[in-house]
């Protein structure tokens, strides 16, 4: 049945919005008079393809569009608020529908909606979207709605969407000044060599010299540039482009992904960024009131890096065979000696569900250290590496004019 998005007046003159399901624009105006409401204007939404329907016509027209990270948030802490007062659902979901600006999420809620109104559980309309609603967000969905708790686990969700933002947005900010700082080395470099070089490069050919190795090699970089950045930005795209059809293959992906977490120092990085994430995941699960083996099938599902997905089945195998998910965990080794006792101690004390979020904001903390030492290493790292490109510039520039001063003097 379509939806409508509506303005009305109440009984009091109050102005309020919201959406509607009807038949027609007619029968929606009509539904909102047995309401007590003065329709002032009713639209139709543009969610009426419904939620699957919509859904797949994207996705088969190869379109992978999602709610932004910023709105599944703003509405995750809105339905938390909603619900734990004591609001229906599918009343939540209007009122954070008809306060939302973005357009595409609209649709999704107005879609969510309509399921739950026809009875569907709200987990299980978000199936829908999955590119929206990842398997650890309806899973903690789920949760909540079979333990009768569910504005209490949106609660835990927002917390968790909130902290992830934090974190991404402390990287994306501490990032700022190094990426400024390599683009103008790199705008340096380019002026360098496409405007400096040639010049110098005519005037050296007047001269009667033998140029060095360095300048020879100088210059026809500059040459190259010159008459062939085009064709070097175009192998550099089909040579990304490339990399990334070849990761989506499993096999080339789970290769990748096992050569990253050798590489010194990456690899161990890596490793904190799977760990920290598994671990909150794991926590927030249980505490939502997820048994054990499904909460480790969602924060499997959270981890990015095959080879520890992998190790993750067996983690799975092994918990549900009867032995201890300390124990198993130590296989798989990516998690730190620290975590893996503290979730032994958890286990012993029949405290996971306690000892899990500890051990997350440790990992976390740990994360956010690394990622500082990291990045504040990241800037001197750029300015040594431009400053030594930027001297070998200039010395290929300078040998010839010593090398001409040595030849006037003798």
């Amino acid at each position: 049945m379509p939806a409508f998005e509506y303005r009305a007046l109440d009984a009091t003159g109050r102005q309020t919005r919201g959406v509607i399901s009807a038949a027609s624009g007619t029968a929606a105006r009509a539904e909102l008079r047995r309401r007590k409401l003065s329709p002032l204007q009713v639209d139709q939404s543009d969610a009426r393809e419904g939620g699957r329907g919509l859904g797949a016509a994207l996705r088969s027209h190869g379109i992978r569009r999602s709610m932004p990270a910023s709105a599944r948030l703003l509405m995750t802490r809105q339905l938390a608020t909603l619900t734990g007062a004591g609001v229906p659902l599918a009343e939540a979901l209007n009122i954070v529908a008809s306060q939302t600006g973005q357009a595409f999420s609209r649709r999704i809620l107005v879609a969510l909606r309509e399921k739950v109104l026809e009875g569907e559980r709200l987990s299980t309309a978000m199936l829908a979207w999955t590119e929206s609603f990842p398997p650890v967000y309806r899973a903690m969905v789920s949760a909540g709605e079979s333990s009768g708790a569910l504005g209490a686990v949106l609660e835990r969700l927002a917390t968790h969407l909130e902290k992830s933002a934090a974190l991404s947005r402390k990287v994306m900010t501490a990032l700022i000044y190094p990426c400024a700082l390599g683009i103008t080395a790199l705008v340096v470099i380019a002026v360098l060599m496409v405007a400096i070089v040639p010049r110098l490069a005519a005037q050296f050919d007047t001269m009667s010299v033998t140029l060095p190795a360095l300048t020879r090699v100088m210059i026809a970089l500059s040459e190259f540039l010159q008459d062939g950045w085009m064709i070097l930005l175009a192998a550099l795209a089909a040579g990304i482009i490339g990399l990334r059809i070849l990761a989506r293959r499993p096999a080339v992906k789970a290769r990748l992904d096992r050569i990253s977490l050798q590489i010194p120092g990456l690899g161990g990085f890596l490793c904190r960024v799977e760990a920290a994430r598994f671990a909150r995941t794991l926590s927030v699960l249980l505490a939502a009131g997820t048994v054990l083996p499904d909460a480790l099938r969602a924060a499997r599902k959270a981890t990015t890096n095959s080879h520890i997905v992998g190790a993750l089945d067996n983690v799975i195998t092994e918990v549900e065979s009867g032995r201890t998910l300390a124990s198993s965990l130590e296989k798989a080794g990516f998690l730190p000696a620290l975590t893996l006792h503290m979730i032994a101690a958890g286990e012993r004390s029949a405290a996971l569900e306690t000892m899990l979020p500890r051990a997350a904001d440790q990992l976390e903390a740990d994360l956010e250290a690394a990622s500082a030492t990291a990045l504040s290493l990241l800037e001197p790292a750029i300015i040594i590496v431009m400053g030594a490109i930027v001297a070998l510039i200039v010395l290929s520039i300078l040998l010839p004019i010593l090398q001409l001063n040595t030849l006037a003097l003798n």
